[in-house]
């Protein structure tokens, strides 16, 4: 008896010194997004060194912010990811808590005699210990479980993160664009400008009628207006970018590159993207994960279905009487009644949902990765067409506008709305280079990772619809 006491004793000692420190599976974590998005991420927990971030994050702000310096500070500033980061701890001691047995139960009691003898009273007592035993042979079940919504958890968590760098990298984009839209449109306000003080000139000296002025008002208003819109979109875009930055107050003012990246010389092979989705998604991996813990509970308990609950304990009892007994006790429930019928079905359902969502979203992101890829190829033929052909038009019509103008073949009117026109081809420009980094960002998270790391992160997640 007494080595088997110390001998369970030595295992709920051994089994309790289990960290739930989630320093490794956050480690994990990271070398999955470093795998597939090149991103390094910081975690200072519990009180870390904070200042070390924050000397961090303000040494980025105060240079020229680019794409990549944007993500960095939301990985390492982002409240919501750090928020994110504890759902391993939460995962962790989950694991920790399934490995350990039900603590014993220590119980005492007193009794007095009926009678005395004399004047003393002789009370007697009794002690007892009781230990649950069927958590012994659950334990490794139940350690199976947590070990495999652990490894879902830690995919789910980068899933996030890298969720979080294609949102930045849009954003940047997003702020580029509207903020060389602005600028555009403020040279189009000063041409409009122009041609405004010289249509109240001309008019002044009686060469057009109270129409045309008006005309030039008119466009010079639209043009102005436009220019506040622009200015409301690039506050707008900018407070989006540090929300998921993580940044405020004086840190907010941060200064981007001014210029949205030129098209790359040559698009990378976009053949076999499907198949690279459902590789290195990290949702899909955490899916995949979490139905084969729900399959692992399952099977527990099918296999320990006439495991209801069961104890073992010994006893000492001193009576009033003065004498002594030791015993041994022992209880186990009857499944009778509760088969755990409910729970296995319970548990069916919860299978069978959960592979029918992970099929789901297979199906999904293999639609969204032909989406976006669709998407990427039509903004980029955009985006060369404008090069090759509009933009050198547009500057084409105000050169000989202009060769016009000097010949007395052309009016000023007629030479500033054709270099008012070049500038929009510009703006239109820019707009489509936007729109092609946001769908090369898109297509990014559809693929769980950079395009220029398609060859690597062959993740988990094998499942094909």
């Amino acid at each position: 008896m007494s080595r088997r006491f110390i001998a369970v004793a030595a295992a709920t000692a051994f089994l309790g010194c289990a960290s739930t420190s989630p320093s490794q599976p956050f480690q994990d974590t990271a070398a999955m997004v470093e795998a597939r998005g090149g991103h390094k991420i910081v975690w200072n927990q519990a009180g870390g060194d904070d200042a070390t971030v924050t000397r961090s994050v303000r040494d980025l702000l105060a240079r020229e912010l680019t794409v990549d310096a944007a993500v960095q500070v939301a990985l390492l500033h982002n409240q919501d990811l750090v928020a994110t980061y504890e759902d391993l701890g939460i995962a962790q001691a989950d694991l920790v808590q399934a490995g350990l047995l039900q603590n014993p139960t220590f119980t005492g009691g007193v009794s007095l005699p009926y009678a005395s003898r004399g004047n003393d009273v002789v009370p007697g007592f009794n002690l007892s210990v009781t230990q649950d035993f069927v958590s012994i042979f659950t334990m490794a079940a139940r350690k199976r479980i947590a070990r495999t919504e652990l490894e879902a958890v830690k995919r789910r968590v980068a899933d996030a993160v890298l969720r979080a760098a294609f949102d930045v990298s849009a954003a940047f984009y997003a702020l580029q664009a509207a903020e060389q839209t602005a600028e555009m449109r403020r040279m189009i306000l000063e041409a409009g400008d122009a041609a405004l003080d010289l249509a109240h000139r001309q008019h002044d000296a009686g060469n057009i009628n109270d129409l045309d002025v008006a005309n030039q008002e008119s466009l010079f208003e639209q043009v102005r207006t436009d220019l506040v819109r622009s200015d409301a979109e690039v506050a707008s875009a900018r407070e989006s970018l540090a929300r998921l930055m993580g940044v405020w107050g004086g840190d907010a003012a941060f200064r981007i590159a001014p210029k949205l990246p030129d098209l790359p010389e040559a698009e990378q092979s976009l053949e076999h993207l499907e198949s690279l989705a459902i590789a290195r998604r990290l949702d899909l991996a955490a899916a995949h994960e979490e139905a084969q813990a729900t399959s692992h509970a399952l099977a527990m308990a099918q296999n320990f279905w006439f495991f209801g609950g069961g104890s073992v304990g010994g006893s000492f009892e001193r009576s009033p009487e003065q004498y002594s007994a030791v015993g041994a006790s022992a209880g186990v429930d009857l499944p009778i009644f509760d088969q755990k019928q409910a729970v296995i079905a319970r548990l069916q359902a919860q299978k069978r949902a959960r592979l029918a969502r992970e099929q789901a979203l297979a199906v999904a992101i293999r639609s969204e990765v032909r989406d976006v890829r669709t998407r990427l190829v039509t903004a980029r033929a955009v985006v060369v067409r404008y090069q090759s052909i509009v933009v050198p038009l547009r500057r084409r019509v105000v050169a000989l506008s202009q060769q016009q103008y000097n010949a007395m073949l052309l009016g000023a009117y007629q030479l500033l709305f054709a270099k008012q026109n070049e500038v929009s081809a510009y703006r239109e420009l820019i707009e489509a280079l936007r729109d092609y980094w946001t769908a090369r960002a898109a297509l990014e998270r559809a693929t769980a990772g950079a395009l220029s790391n398609a060859s690597n992160a062959q993740g988990p997640g094998k499942t094909r619809p």
